[in-house]
């Protein structure tokens, strides 16, 4: 195939330099002839006249279109107004990561002059991405750059109102961030341009938080699953079917899993109540994994494991809460909060754990308000320039003192025992040990909470000692975990401290085969448990990543053996 004249000539779309930077080849690739014949073996050649729209921002199910000849204006916009990112041309193509996963397009092409373009679907992409090596990781590197870089452009997007001092404004937030979702976000008391905004789209105090979407529809006070409907993100294809694995939880075990099932040919469903990555996904830096010597935010990793599993066909689903699973008929029924059915023929419980909450008068008062479990830029820009006080000795305490001592006038640790050392990395108490902005406080806790509106004080003290009082706007909390199991009922086994039960920890007498059961199985046959749900399970990102991929090896077999 020959490309007409000024291949790869036209202006590529305008992005801040600060945000492309040296990767503008990279996320703007222009194909070579030899790449054209390829597509063409997966798409149609198609006349376009000026004019034309080939998708609007928020359409679903678009796939991608190559340019032979011509050249497509693409815009984006947001309740705010639109702004043209810029042109394709010659050897260019459309699309970013939710292009692969029938996601709203997050983008308007309109065809500037007569084009001849290469139409290819959404179906016939995925066989493309997975097919081609070469050509797949071209397409692929382009599609992941440009999420990251429309993420921090909020030009386009939702437009988002809440509160400094808003726990469900603080969930909206993260939930979009964690999600990839670009938004323009306006505290509602902030100034008098946001205020006048409020008033454009009517949104009232009590509204708050409030997300206007691209076509300017106001959702008030919304659930995340509202949300996720509104702007297109949420699953539209999984209700009443059928799944070879449904895969409960999104963190490094349950993506792990998602990867190695679907790249082997199973069919996989991954279910999600607020954003893949787990808790491993709200770590502002982990640098003990294998392979990343430099370290990888929690949030980066998270998105190169949605990458794949949606290259290989897997069905990430967000947000999507299971309420209960039936676990006596052949093929396990699993509920959906929504109201939605889906059924697998095997399930993996991958749907980790969630920190501890202290018995603590008032806590509840003050979450969002002072209070907080992660620490991600939005809860640093809270504490800029003042004191915080961290609760917990483990590495996620650890990563997120070392990280907001970046951003904090002080940062000061409290634990209960003598010290970290045996509940944290080494390199981390290196960190914490050089650091002038962070102390450490060995034999304490926090007794009380005090504040109106929001928190203003903590009383603390040593064992056998007089509580006294601190002043402390900014409390973090990162306690022993409380596995998420709530949702299977009596399906299986589960220890003391409700961990899920696997292998020979199994009572012989919840197993209702004569065949053995297999690595990770638990109590039933075909489910399976991986990464910090799992009893005695070792909390890192790197071992729940080993025991996901290995729960798909011990989920074959079991297919296999119980003949289904």
């Amino acid at each position: 195939m020959e490309l007409k004249p000024g291949a790869g000539s036209s202006a590529a779309p305008h992005l801040a330099s600060s945000d492309v930077g040296n990767r503008r080849h990279q996320i703007f690739p222009t194909l070579s002839e030899d790449q054209f014949d390829i597509l063409m073996r997966y798409g149609e050649r198609r006349h376009f006249a000026a004019g034309e729209v080939l998708f609007r921002q928020g359409d679903r199910h678009i796939g991608m279109y190559v340019i032979i000849s011509g050249s497509i204006e693409v815009e984006r916009g947001s309740a705010l107004g639109l702004t043209v990112i810029g042109t394709h041309g010659p050897g260019m193509f459309t699309g970013e990561m939710g292009s692969l996963a029938g996601r709203a397009a997050v983008a308007t092409a309109r065809v500037v002059a007569d084009s001849e373009l290469i139409v290819i679907s959404e179906d016939s992409l995925r066989t493309l991405v997975i097919s081609e090596a070469a050509l797949s990781e071209t397409i692929m590197r382009a599609y992941i750059l440009r999420r990251v870089v429309y993420m921090s452009d909020q030009t386009g997007g939702v437009v988002v109102f809440g509160q400094r001092d808003s726990q469900e404004t603080l969930i909206l937030r993260h939930f979009l961030n964690r999600n990839g979702t670009p938004s323009a976000y306006f505290e509602a008391d902030a100034d008098d341009d946001a205020r006048a905004l409020m008033e454009r789209f009517g949104v009232q105090l009590q509204d708050i938080p409030a997300v206007v979407t691209i076509s300017g529809e106001v959702l008030r006070r919304p659930t995340l699953r509202q949300v996720a409907d509104g702007i297109g993100i949420s699953p539209d294809s999984i209700d009443g079917r059928l799944f070879d694995v449904v895969v409960v939880g999104a963190g490094p075990a349950g993506l792990a899993a998602a990867v190695y099932a679907a790249s082997e040919g199973l069919t996989v469903a991954v279910l999600d109540a607020k954003a893949p990555g787990g808790q491993a996904g709200a770590s502002s830096k982990i640098e003990n994994y294998f392979g990343f010597p430099t370290g990888v935010s929690g949030q980066a990793l998270a998105g190169r494991g949605l990458a794949q599993a949606r290259k290989f066909g897997a069905e990430v689903a967000v947000p999507v809460k299971v309420s209960a699973v039936n676990c006596e008929s052949p093929e396990y029924d699993i509920q959906i909060d929504s109201g939605e059915k889906l059924r697998a023929r095997s399930i993996v419980i991958a749907s980790g754990a969630r920190y501890r909450k202290p018995d603590l008068p008032g806590l509840e008062r003050f979450e969002g308000r002072g209070v907080y479990y992660s620490a991600s830029f939005m809860e640093a820009n809270f504490c800029s320039d003042e004191e915080v006080v961290i609760v917990g000795g483990g590495n996620s305490a650890g990563q997120a003192a070392v990280f907001l001592s970046q951003h904090a006038k002080h940062v000061h640790i409290v634990v209960r025992s003598s010290g970290l050392a045996a509940s944290m990395s080494r390199y981390l108490i290196q960190r914490i040990e050089a650091s002038p902005k962070i102390t450490l406080h060995t034999h304490k806790q926090i007794v009380e909470l005090r504040g109106g509106d929001r928190l203003e004080s903590i009383c603390w003290q040593s064992a056998g000692g007089v509580a006294r009082e601190a002043p402390a706007r900014h409390l973090f909390l990162f306690l022993g975990a409380e596995p998420s199991t709530a949702w299977l009922g009596d399906c299986v086994a589960l220890d003391d401290k409700n961990f899920v039960l696997t292998g020979p920890d199994v009572p012989a007498e919840r197993w209702p085969l004569e065949r053995p059961r297999h690595f990770l199985e638990t109590s039933r046959p075909r489910i399976f448990a991986v990464g910090d749900v799992r009893s005695g399970s070792v909390k890192r990102v790197a071992a729940a990543v080993g025991e996901g991929s290995a729960a798909v090896a011990s989920l074959h077999q079991a297919l296999a053996s119980d003949l289904l």
